[in-house]
């Protein structure tokens, strides 16, 4: 347990260490609100959606044109909203932004509603025609190259972590099972995470999924406790992959999430896209590196189930402090 808690610090250490990181992939963003039943919902879900969608752009570097906001009612903001949330917009979405992508490119979607669970399947709830946990899955399964982050906010949503869990991806859910049915409050605090200021604890000036994550999970329980009233949503993260996830992540959880933002073009935000960093030779070799040995971590991750654990962790620290020490010098390199 120590040792595991030794590298989980120096996976934070290297996570503050580089930032801002020296990439130059993309974020893509899919807010997806769902159907809400009444006005009263309608409107508190397209609030939620446009906080995270104005965090994205303005707090996290993202690009307008990567940010797509679904709803149920697109005429409340026909400027900011793609289109309406049904089966056939979202397909084809997936289906635009898969043709865009490149290797290491980021996918966040966040769904923002109402959830059921019927026969064993939870769904998420639609104008129109659900989606299912498996309806998901076959969307992303062309996103075998890109880091996945998928955060079901709505009631009933639990199911979904088994069916999405897998290698590279990131899956939150506000419920523990398909049979937490009420209304959640998660996905209100989840997105308070990202445009407030309290949930970045590590002061990097961003804000981790494990981190948003850990700020909601905290304030759902406190709504629970000052309403007086038995908490009947239990969220759930998962991300190294083996299906089962944990409601409060230790050991086995929150690594990769640890240290996975919702971040847009970080070169050009630092300063070091075009001629700054095509001026240094030097500059470009340590970039180089820098993003081998994340593609080593990435790697050692995958291989963590069919290796000593002792041996793991022994790697994966190495590598760590090889990475730390690499952005280091780039960020001395790039200093004035």
């Amino acid at each position: 347990m120590r040792a595991v808690k030794a590298v989980r610090a120096c996976l934070v250490t290297a996570a503050m260490l580089a930032a801002p990181s020296i990439r130059a992939e993309q974020t893509y963003l899919v807010i997806i609100s769902g159907l809400g039943g009444d006005e009263t919902h309608r409107e508190h879900f397209h609030e939620w959606a446009l906080a995270m969608r104005d965090a994205a752009l303005n707090k996290s570097g993202l690009s307008e044109d990567k940010i797509f906001y679904l709803s149920e009612t697109p005429e409340r903001a026909p400027g900011l909203i793609y289109g309406k949330s049904t089966k056939e917009n979202i397909a084809a979405l997936f289906e635009k932004i898969q043709a865009a992508v490149v290797p290491g490119d980021q996918l966040y979607v966040l769904l923002i509603g109402h959830g059921s669970f019927l026969s064993e399947q939870s769904r998420f709830n639609l104008p129109g025609p659900d989606l299912s946990a498996e309806d998901f899955d076959a969307l992303l399964k062309p996103f075998t190259a890109q880091q996945i982050v998928f955060v079901n906010a709505t009631s009933a949503s639990g199911s979904f972590l088994p069916v999405l869990s897998g290698r590279r991806r990131i899956v939150v859910t506000a419920t523990k099972s398909g049979y937490e049915r009420n209304e959640s409050q998660f996905g209100k605090y989840f997105v308070e995470a990202y445009s407030g200021n309290e949930a970045d604890t590590d002061k990097n000036e961003r804000v981790s999924v494990l981190e948003a994550y850990a700020y909601a999970l905290n304030r759902v329980g406190a709504y629970y406790q000052e309403e007086n009233i038995l908490q009947t949503e239990h969220a759930m993260l998962d991300d190294d992959g083996d299906g089962e996830g944990a409601h409060d992540p230790g050991e086995s959880e929150g690594d990769l999430a640890s240290t996975t933002y919702l971040m847009g073009d970080v070169a050009a935000a630092t300063g070091l896209a075009g001629e700054a960093m095509g001026s240094s030779s030097e500059l470009e070799a340590l970039i180089a590196e820098k993003r081998e040995l994340e593609s080593r971590v990435v790697t050692l991750r995958d291989q963590k189930s069919s290796m000593p654990e002792d041996l793991y962790l022994q790697e994966l620290e190495t590598v760590l402090l090889e990475l730390a020490e690499v952005t280091e010098r780039i960020e001395e390199r790039r200093a004035p």
